[in-house]
């Protein structure tokens, strides 16, 4: 699983009790197995600038019942703790065994309530569990937002905010399940002349998902 630095590392475990006091649904203990506050990136322990936006970023290790690893459930999860914790969380997510899963999170700054809410697509994810850290910034946002580019499949740039990254986000999310779609056509269609336009239109949907994946700017 990806790994923050050492001097960020906090390991404390955040007791369910804690949570449901603060807010968190009762419900969401059939999902929780467990949650750890693994790492605290501030500038203190990573020597990044913090900014108006984002003053400190959480590492939270969350082990989920295997009988709700889905995204839709992880999304959930994730919103609803958005909604208590106050600072831009990042979750490493493994399952009951202690497995790698996901690196997932919403979008937001200190302070503020996330953008995303329970749907799949307002959730920045990823199976790849061995991300490299973005180097040689100079602030947590900038970090923050490199990662983010990174979890999404995307690239972005010193002049891309937040918000455009988030929106970028969101369409190349459902460019890809454009594609998915247009790819399950193509393998059910018989007829050539039907099956060669549909061809077509996945030419221009991967063209377009390329230009999403990076950064104009």
């Amino acid at each position: 699983m990806t790994e923050f630095p050492q001097t960020a590392a906090f390991g404390k475990r955040v007791p369910f009790t804690q949570l449901r006091k603060q807010g968190l649904p009762p419900r969401y203990s059939d999902i929780i197995k467990s949650l750890v506050w693994a790492y605290k990136l501030s500038p203190d322990t990573m020597q990044l600038a913090a900014t108006k936006d984002i003053k400190e970023i959480e590492v939270m290790d969350l082990a989920v019942k295997d009988k709700c690893t889905g995204l839709r459930s992880l999304a959930a999860v994730i919103s609803a703790l958005d909604k208590i914790i106050p600072s831009p969380l990042i979750f490493r997510v493994f399952d009951e065994e202690g497995r790698p899963l996901k690196v997932a999170f919403n979008l937001k700054t200190s302070g503020g309530a996330a953008h995303g809410d329970s749907e799949v697509f307002r959730v920045f994810h990823t199976g790849e569990t061995d991300l490299p850290l973005p180097q040689g910034l100079t602030t947590l946002e900038s970090f923050y937002k490199h990662f983010a580019a990174a979890v999404g499949g995307m690239t972005t740039s010193a002049d891309e905010s937040l918000r455009e990254l988030e929106v970028r986000h969101y369409r190349l999310e459902s460019l890809n399940a454009d594609l998915a779609d247009i790819e399950k056509k193509i393998s059910k269609e018989v007829q050539l002349d039907r099956k060669y336009a549909l061809a077509k239109e996945k030419q221009r949907i991967v063209k377009e998902i390329k230009q999403c994946q990076n950064s104009k700017k």
